[in-house]
Formats: structure tokens, sequence, C-alpha cells
């Protein structure tokens, strides 16, 4: 499958994946063919993108076999996840109230999956609106935290607090006025002063509910500090920032970048990946990287690459651990020659063989065209 943003939507396009509104209702199926009438309804619902199928799977042989994009929290948890943290943030706004029971249930559904699901690897983001946002990342960043949690040994007493620093994180962001919030764009000088006060807001918030753990309070105050001490609100550097909380920065930048915005879709995988690379020792501590990064799947299955060779391939196995070597389908032969049944190149044996490009969801809409 392939995520592509919602104004570059095209009547025939297949679903790959559920479309749900922020409520829980599901919008369309897996398998819909996209018409117009579709595409306005998701362009209604503030939709950025949506999974759709790989153009490139269809002409595989039957013989070949891709693996089924693993899912470290199953679909049904994660949309009434969203759905719990959608109405207590919102009732949040309104009340000043906070059902830290809904929560804590939450993240103990979560913590049992991301458990169940150890071994899988992040491929996937979630699809939101513009209104949505925060609520799918305060659950996806509870998914990547716990699962970097599990990675580095915790006992369920800590992924407990960590899970539920994790998805709390944003608390003080309901205090933050919409217009703010959801601005289609960078904000200002004074609007970002204003948003930076949101890690005190949800601080002053969650140590006043006796259910929640001082030190998974302690997670929404600390979450925008950095590693060498540039951070807010405090200045906080290394060890002086909670280790919870130094797992969540790294969580929530990677969730922002991957994650489409009205202003500008999210970066791919491998994108993200140098990114944050780019930040250790500065933004993050480079020991949790290191963890985190290790379930990422830089190349996801079923993207589409170049390969050093000329040849471009759909990949059909990642192995954990070697991330940058997966297993490849070649769809497009080195002479430019679309491929039903091309070799398989495992590049964990091929090492002279490297990827030196990968699609966007764009260009590979123009590369099917193109070879058509």
């Amino acid at each position: 499958m392939q995520k592509v943003a919602t104004v570059r939507l095209q009547p025939g396009m297949i679903v790959a994946r559920n479309v749900f509104s922020i409520e829980g209702v599901l919008l369309l199926g897996t398998g819909t063919i996209l018409n117009n009438a579709y595409i306005e309804r998701l362009q209604q619902f503030d939709l950025t993108s949506v999974y759709i199928k790989n153009p490139f799977t269809d002409q595989m042989a039957d013989s070949d076999i891709i693996d089924t994009i693993p899912e470290v929290v199953r679909e049904e948890t994660r949309v009434q996840a969203v759905q719990v943290v959608h109405t207590a943030f919102q009732n949040l706004s309104a009340t000043r109230q906070l059902d830290s029971q809904q929560f804590k249930e939450t993240a103990g559904f979560l913590i049992d999956e991301v458990i169940k699901n150890r071994g899988a690897m992040i491929h996937l983001t979630d699809i939101r609106s513009r209104d949505g946002y925060t609520f799918g990342h305060s659950v996806n960043v509870c998914v990547l935290s716990t699962l970097t949690g599990v990675q580095l040994g915790y006992n369920i007493l800590q992924l407990r607090e960590l899970a539920l620093g994790a998805l709390l994180h944003d608390t003080g962001k309901m205090l933050i006025p919409k217009e703010i919030l959801i601005k289609p764009g960078p904000l200002t000088a004074e609007e970002r002063k204003v948003m930076e006060q949101h890690p005190d807001y949800g601080f002053d918030i969650l140590r006043r509910q006796s259910e929640i753990p001082l030190i998974s309070s302690h997670v929404a105050l600390q979450h925008h500090e950095k590693f060498d001490g540039g951070g807010y609100t405090r200045s906080l550097g290394g060890s002086d920032i909670h280790e919870y909380a130094r797992i969540v920065a790294i969580a929530d930048v990677y969730d922002a970048i991957t994650s489409d915005r009205p202003y500008k879709e999210g970066s791919l995988p491998h994108e993200a990946y140098e990114i944050m690379m780019s930040l250790a020792n500065t933004h993050f501590d480079p020991v949790i990287l290191k963890t985190f990064l290790s379930q990422i799947a830089i190349y996801p299955l079923d993207s589409i690459v170049r390969l050093s060779s000329g040849e471009i391939a759909l990949v059909t196995r990642v192995i954990p651990g070697l991330q940058t070597r997966p297993i490849l389908k070649v769809i497009v032969d080195a002479d430019g020659r679309r491929q039903k049944d091309g070799p398989e190149i495992d590049l964990t044996k091929h090492l002279t063989t490297f990827i030196d490009k990968i699609f966007t969801p764009a260009e590979i809409l123009d590369l099917d065209a193109s070879l058509a």
C-alpha cells in the first residue's frame, strides 16, 4: 500500500486500509474503489492522506509472497484509543476535568498489545484529520514509547508509568487556543511562545490527579527538553531529564515529522531516520535513540526503491536489525522494462548493491503511468 495525499487521489484508486473519522466511524473500507464522491467526502472530513493499493502489486506472479505488514497495535484498538483520548481531552477543554481512569485503562490495552507484538517493526503511520491530529498523535507516541520501553527491558510497572505519561504528554495543549493549536501553517514568534507553555499547563493539570503517578506527570513537563540542555521549559539536559521523558521526546518528534500536516506532507521513514540520527547527542539521548530506531522499518514493506544497478524494486521483506538491507522483487529492469516476474534480490547477500532512491507516493503514481 502507498500513502497518498488526499489532493492527489484519483477515481479508480483502491483503498488499502480502512479510513475512520475521529469519532471512530468507518468512512471507507479496505477495497473501496474511489470515485469523485468518495474523494470529496474525504476532503470534507479534512483528512490529509489515505492508503491506496500499490499499483505494482498486481503485476507480481502468484508465487511471489509479500510479508504481511505487521501491526504493533490492532486497528480496532488504535481506533478505540483515539476515541477515548478525543472524548476525554474535549471534556478537559470544556470542564477542566480529566477522567484519569479512562487513560489508565487505555494505556493498559495498548501495553498488552505492544508486549504481544514486541517483535513487530513500525512500517505505517496512521491517518488523521487536522482537528484530530493531537489525539492520534498522543496514541501513536504512546505506542512508540511503550515499544521502546519493552526493548529496554522495562517491567510492567515501568511500562504503565511510561505509557500513561506518553498518552498524556500533550494534555496541556487542551488549554492552548484552537486557532494556534490547529493553525494550517508555521506559528509566529508570539504564537510559539504561547504553544511552548503547554508542558507547564499539562504538568499543572496532571499533578493534581491522585490516580496519575507524579513520574508520569513529569513526562508532560519534560518532553520538550533536549539532551544538550537547549529545550524548554526548564533547560534540563542529560540525565536530569527523566528517562521516560527522553523516550517520549524521541517518539514525539518521530511521529510529528512522519505525519501529514495541512502545510506539509510527512517525511518518509528513511528521511525521518536521517533527521533523527542528526539530532543524537543534541536533542536526543543517543542510547535510547539507537533502541528506538532499531524498531523502525527504514524501507517499509511495499516501498518502491531504485537500486545502484539501475533496477527498480518492491520491498517484500524487512529483517529486524538489518533495516537498510531488505529483500526485494524487481519490477522494472535496468533497461526500463516492466517485469511481471522479476528476480528476487536479498540485499543481505548482494553486498555491492545499494538502494540509492526511494520513490515518493507521487513518484510511484508517475512511474506507473509512464510504464502503462
